[in-house]
């Protein structure tokens, strides 16, 4: 499936979306990106945070549930991912992925509540940082200074997918966990805005009761990674 949905408006300023759904072609779309990736990685991943947000309690702040969410799924997402030769990165408290062949990097973000929605215009909960709003400018040609002087593979740069999740709730009232892997293409007031690609996971329903109608912003600080313009070679 490509486009939004017949009869969805699509915001004047919004660049064209592809919108993949479909198990089958979301499959096919994940190890197109590399070969290492499926959707169970994905959901492993995400029910992985979840088991860890269960672990709040009344006397935990209010937004330690997003936070021991996001730690954890950040966690078992590049564990898993190491094990498979994927290179982890923590560049300015940015903790990403990348690809053994640097052509694609992975960040984990809080959603808001159009995350995992076919028709939605889904961003991230939490605010980022100028850097990142440079890196989308820049379609993630992504730059180390430390670490790897640059990040090069034949043709386009590296490009930098987000991991979004949501928790929230069904037409039925049971807990929902809603993810996508999704480009971005336009970010403004600290918020992405603009996808070029969103490719939709299936929506995980957790056993147990667990109200979390609300997934609260969970990063303190900036998230923020370096980018330089790729020079001619």
């Amino acid at each position: 499936m490509s486009g939004f949905l017949d009869g969805i408006p699509m915001p004047a300023e919004q660049p064209a979306c592809q919108v993949i759904v479909e198990p089958v072609l979301v499959s096919a779309r994940l190890s197109d990106l590399h070969d290492s990736l499926d959707q169970a990685l994905f959901r492993e991943a995400n029910e992985h945070g979840y088991r860890a947000r269960l672990d709040v309690t009344p006397a935990h702040p209010t937004t330690s549930a997003g936070t021991f969410h996001w730690h954890a799924a950040v966690f078992a997402l590049r564990t898993a991912l190491i094990e498979r030769e994927w290179i982890k990165k923590d560049t300015q408290n940015c903790p990403f992925i990348l690809s053994p062949d640097k052509a694609v990097a992975i960040l984990v973000m809080t959603g808001d509540a159009d995350t995992g929605v076919v028709e939605g215009f889904p961003t991230n909960q939490a605010q980022k940082g100028a850097v990142l709003k440079q890196a989308v400018s820049a379609n993630y040609e992504l730059f180390e200074t430390a670490m790897i002087s640059k990040l090069e593979r034949a043709g386009n740069g590296t490009q930098m997918w987000v991991l979004l999740y949501h928790v929230g709730v069904d037409k039925n009232g049971r807990t929902e966990l809603r993810a996508e892997l999704s480009l971005p293409s336009k970010f403004e007031r600290k918020k992405i805005v603009g996808w070029t690609q969103r490719i939709i996971l299936g929506a995980i329903h957790p056993d147990g009761e667990y109200d979390a109608r609300i997934d609260a912003p969970i990063a303190p600080t900036p998230v923020e990674v370096p980018v330089e313009r790729r020079n001619a070679s």
